[in-house]
């Protein structure tokens, strides 16, 4: 089978909605905020461009192992599969846990030094490094700690499990699976519409939360051709539409599930790379951006901690707290993760991926656009 060709539009929106995530996690402690940050709600939601992550994921993933199949997948293939996963995934986590956990240990020095002790590693904290470490945090009823954003990884592992399970079912039964899968992510929404109304999940029903948007991408991908038959006029209306639709949600006090059908549309509406949208996000820089994602989502969180200890005791003094406080910060941390994700990428995440892949697979792994991550 031919490799599928690479779909430019979704490497630049997984970039472009890792940035809005670090500008969610930018909320946090902020004793200032930008009057653009006051205006709208929007930084404050943009923890769901995790879903849409997740709405990607689940397409890219159906693109790239023929989701669409009329045979079931081996068990030979779920082990490839789950190894390519693997590899894809955990290396870069474990390197920023254990990039997190010697700068703890540096803290935890200095600070008894001062004799003013940290509680970096209660037992509490210990538990939660360990389920991270393994990869359980999605389900565990615990205050997410160290690295936050790993519990989408840990969610995304369970829709991995189901992938090869899926693909088998529905080559054998289509439209039943179909209906299923359909029925299953609808009740999870209107089950968070009729409850907290907020999709800001990242224990407990975190790995539901996952798989319902995980197969929508798959649902997506069934039906891709009824996109690809339309002309590039329509569906350059139908990206306007979703992006117009999206901002207006994130700037309204509307329940996050409404957000859901806006981020299915401009999935869906930008997979043949036609239209408007597509050409604006073909532009270099931002294919770059798609390729370091992964490593913006799992890096900028270390790096807020590392850089908020350094910047509390030097610079925010200088600055005061204010406009230009605010602004410096912002910018250190967008440059900071910007250039220490290009670096993760090329020398962790996609040299120990081909090594990985080389060692359980016999063979050099997929480009990084054509095999997404979490982000």
């Amino acid at each position: 089978m031919p490799a599928p060709r690479q779909i430019h539009s979704h490497a630049a929106l997984r970039g472009i909605a890792a940035l809005l995530v670090v500008a969610y996690h930018l909320q946090f402690g902020a004793s200032y905020q930008l009057p653009l940050e006051r205006a709208t709600p929007a930084f404050n939601r943009s923890y769901l461009f995790v879903d849409l992550f997740f709405i990607l994921s689940g397409f890219i993933i159906s693109y790239v192992n023929d989701a669409a199949r009329s045979r079931g997948v081996s068990l030979g293939e779920m082990q490839s599969f789950m190894r390519a996963r693997v590899a894809r995934l955990y290396p870069l986590h474990l390197f920023c846990l254990l990039c997190l956990a010697l700068f703890r240990l540096l803290i935890t020095g200095l600070q008894y030094a001062r004799d003013k002790p940290v509680d970096y590693w209660q037992a509490h904290s210990l538990e939660s490094l360990a389920s991270q470490f393994v990869l359980l945090n999605a389900w565990l009823p615990k205050d997410p700690q160290w690295n936050i954003p790993s519990w989408s990884i840990s969610a995304e592992f369970v829709a991995y499990a189901l992938f090869p399970i899926v693909v088998t079912i529905h080559a054998r039964a289509r439209k039943s699976c179909e209906l299923a899968m359909a029925a299953l992510s609808i009740a999870f929404f209107s089950y968070i519409l009729a409850t907290s109304g907020s999709l800001d999940i990242v224990v407990g029903l975190a790995p539901a939360r996952c798989v319902a948007g995980f197969f929508l991408g798959m649902l997506l991908y069934f039906h891709r051709d009824r996109m690809a038959r339309l002309p590039g006029m329509v569906l350059t209306v139908l990206q306007i539409a979703a992006v117009a639709a999206i901002l207006l949600i994130l700037a309204t006090p509307v329940a996050d599930p409404w957000i859901i059908p806006a981020f299915f549309l401009l999935v869906g509406s930008t997979w043949t790379d036609q239209g408007l949208l597509p050409k604006l996000l073909r532009a270099r820089p931002l294919l770059w951006l798609g390729d370091i994602s992964y490593s913006v989502y799992l890096n900028h969180v270390c790096l807020i901690e590392i850089l908020a200890f350094l910047w509390a005791r030097s610079a925010q003094h200088l600055l005061g707290n204010g406009v230009l406080n605010r602004c410096a910060w912002i910018g250190l941390v967008y440059v900071a993760t910007l250039g220490i994700s290009h670096l993760t990428f090329q020398f962790v995440e996609r040299p120990m991926r081909q090594w990985l892949a080389m060692r359980w697979l016999g063979r050099r792994a997929d480009p990084i656009r054509r095999s997404p991550a979490a982000p």
